[in-house]
C-alpha cells in the first residue's frame, strides 16, 4: 500500500488495437469525454450510456462520431464490447458496471477507487507525430503521470525542433588580421562552452577551432533567439554579415563535409583539418557539450568527406600548410645545408616542416613548449640518425641571433617572439613566416625594416592560389556525393 492508503497495482504496457472496433463508455462527464477522446483517437467505434452529457459530449453525437444512449447503465450494455469504462460520478453504478463487464468477460477501467479492482488503467499519454508515450505510476499519483507527461511532450516537441546549426567566420571572409581576436585557446573555449552549455534550445555542441576558421557547430532548436545568442557569446555578433556565416540543416551538413574535405580551405583538399575536427569531436565528448546526436553527425560527416575525397582526388593538386611554408621559404629565403632555421611548434604543422627542413639538409633549431618533440614518427623516417637542436620556447630569445629563417606554428593567444627579442634579428636579413592564428610574431616587425621580412598564413594562402577552371567542377562532384548520401541518411 502507499503511504497515503492508496492502492498498489503491478501492471504490464499494452498497446491495444482498436481500431473498428466496439468500446463502452459510462459517464458523460469529464472523465468520460477524456476516455472518448482517447478511444476515438485510436479509431474505436464508441458507445456512451448517461442520461446527461457535457457539451463536448453532445457535439460528437450530433455529428455521428459516438453512439449516445441517453438513459442509466443497463446490464446488457456490455454485450459485444471489446473494453468498457466505468466513469460516472457515483461510485455505486461505476462498481455495477465493472461486475457486469466481469461476468460477461469484457475488461472494465474503472475510474474511481474501485479502479484496483478492474482490469486495466489508462496512463497518461502524449502523441507527437507517429510517437505514443504513455506515463503511468502504477495508480500512485495522476498528477505526478499528468507532470511527466507535459515535461515529455516539451522534450520530445523541443528535440523534433532541433537542427544543425553552423555559425563562425574563416579565411574565406575574413582576414587572420581581423580574425585573431575570435580564435580560442583551450581555456577559452572551455568557457565559451560552458555559457553555450545553459543556452536553453541547444542540445549539443562542438567548437571548431583552427589556423583557418572558428566555427560553432550545434544541435540546437530552429530558434533565431538560440542563434542570436551564440553568436554573441562568441562574439560573432560583432562581424558585419559579410565577414561570418550561419547555415543550418542540409546547408550545414555540406559546409561540414566540404570543410573535411578540405574544399572549404584555401588550401584546397589539404588534409589536417580532418585530424582538427577529430580533435574539435573529441574535446566535446571530453567535455560533456556532446553526445548522440553530434557523434552520430560528426562520424556522418567523416564518412561522407572520404567518399566526396574519392570522388574529387583526380582533379585537386593537394598541398598542405607546411609544404606550402617550406615551398615559400625556398623561394623567397633560400634554404640549403647552410641555413639556420628556427621552428617554433610541435603540432601538425610544426613537425611537418621540421620533417620537410630536415630532408632540405637545413639546421634546424625546434622550440617546444613543454613536451619534448617524438621523432620516432613516420614523417622522421627519411632523416633517421639526424635530430634538430631542440631548445624550450624560454630559449627562443638566444635562437633567434642565429636564425636566418624563422617559422611559427604555435597554439598561444599572445606573440612568442616578441618585440623584446628584436635585437637578436635586425640589420641581419631574417625571413619570418608566422603561421599562428592569433599571430605568434609580434606586429612590430611587419613594418620595421632593418632587413626583416614577416608573412603571415594569409600571405602564404594568396601567393599559393591559382585561379583554376577545375574548382567549380570539384564543387559540383563533391555536392552531388553530398546530396546523395544525404538522402540515403533521412
Amino acid at each position: 500500500m502507499h503511504r497515503e492508503g492508496r492502492p498498489h497495482r503491478n501492471t504490464i504496457p499494452l498497446n491495444l488495437i482498436i481500431d473498428g472496433r466496439k468500446a463502452l463508455v459510462v459517464g458523460g462527464g469529464r472523465v468520460g469525454l477524456r476516455k472518448t477522446k482517447g478511444l476515438l483517437d485510436s479509431g474505436a467505434e464508441v458507445e456512451l450510456v448517461c442520461p446527461e452529457a457535457v457539451d463536448e459530449l453532445k457535439a460528437l453525437a450530433e455529428e455521428g462520431r459516438i453512439s449516445w444512449q441517453r438513459r442509466a447503465f443497463a446490464p446488457g450494455d456490455v454485450a459485444g464490447k471489446l473494453v468498457v469504462f466505468a466513469c460516472t460520478d457515483d461510485k455505486h453504478v461505476n462498481r455495477a458496471v465493472l461486475d457486469e463487464a466481469r461476468l460477461a468477460r469484457v475488461p472494465c477501467c474503472c475510474a474511481d477507487m474501485n479502479w484496483s479492482d478492474g482490469d486495466f488503467t489508462t496512463p497518461a499519454v502524449t502523441r507527437i507525430g507517429e510517437l505514443t508515450v504513455a506515463v503511468s505510476t502504477s495508480g500512485q499519483s495522476c498528477a505526478a503521470a499528468r507532470d511527466a507527461k507535459k515535461e515529455i511532450e516539451s522534450a520530445l516537441g523541443e528535440r523534433r525542433d532541433l537542427e544543425l546549426l553552423v555559425i563562425g567566420t574563416s579565411d574565406a571572409v575574413l582576414p587572420s588580421r581581423k580574425r585573431a581576436p575570435y580564435h580560442l585557446p583551450p581555456e577559452e573555449r572551455a568557457e565559451l562552452g560552458a555559457l553555450m552549455g545553459r543556452v536553453r534550445g541547444v542540445r549539443e555542441f562542438f567548437i571548431l577551432n583552427t589556423c583557418s576558421r572558428v566555427e560553432i557547430v550545434a544541435v540546437a532548436a530552429h530558434d533565431p533567439l538560440v542563434a542570436a545568442t551564440l553568436r554573441r557569446l562568441a562574439g560573432f555578433d560583432r562581424l558585419a554579415e559579410s565577414e561570418r556565416f550561419e547555415m543550418r540543416g542540409f546547408d550545414a551538413f555540406r559546409h561540414l563535409v566540404r570543410v573535411a574535405s578540405g574544399l572549404e580551405s584555401s588550401l584546397l583538399g589539404e588534409f589536417h583539418i580532418v585530424s582538427q575536427l577529430k580533435d574539435s569531436l573529441a574535446e566535446a565528448e571530453e567535455r560533456k557539450w556532446s553526445a548522440g546526436a553530434v557523434r552520430f553527425t560528426g562520424a556522418e560527416v567523416l564518412r561522407v568527406s572520404k567518399a566526396v575525397r574519392h570522388e574529387v582526388e583526380g582533379l585537386l593538386r593537394v598541398t598542405e600548410i607546411d609544404q606550402l611554408a617550406v615551398r615559400y621559404l625556398g623561394v623567397h629565403g633560400g634554404v640549403d645545408d647552410k641555413t639556420n632555421v628556427l621552428v617554433v611548434g610541435t603540432g601538425m604543422v610544426g613537425r611537418g616542416a621540421v620533417a620537410a627542413l630536415m630532408r632540405l639538409g637545413c639546421r634546424v633549431t625546434w622550440a617546444y613548449h613543454v613536451n619534448v618533440p617524438d621523432l620516432s614518427g613516420p614523417e622522421f623516417a627519411s632523416v633517421a640518425g639526424v635530430a634538430p637542436k631542440l631548445v624550450q620556447l624560454g630559449e627562443i630569445g638566444a635562437a633567434l641571433a642565429e636564425a636566418d629563417i624563422v617559422l611559427s606554428a604555435v597554439d598561444s593567444s599572445r606573440p612568442v617572439v616578441t618585440r623584446e627579442m628584436s635585437a637578436a634579428v635586425l640589420d641581419r636579413n631574417v625571413l619570418m613566416v608566422d603561421l599562428g592564428v592569433p599571430r605568434n610574431i609580434d606586429t612590430f616587425y611587419d613594418d620595421c625594416g632593418h632587413g626583416v621580412t614577416v608573412a603571415d598564413l594569409d600571405d602564404l594562402k594568396l601567393w599559393h592560389r591559382v585561379k583554376t577552371g577545375t574548382l567549380k567542377e570539384v564543387l559540383a562532384r563533391a555536392d552531388e556525393v553530398i546530396k546523395a548520401e544525404y538522402k540515403a541518411m533521412a
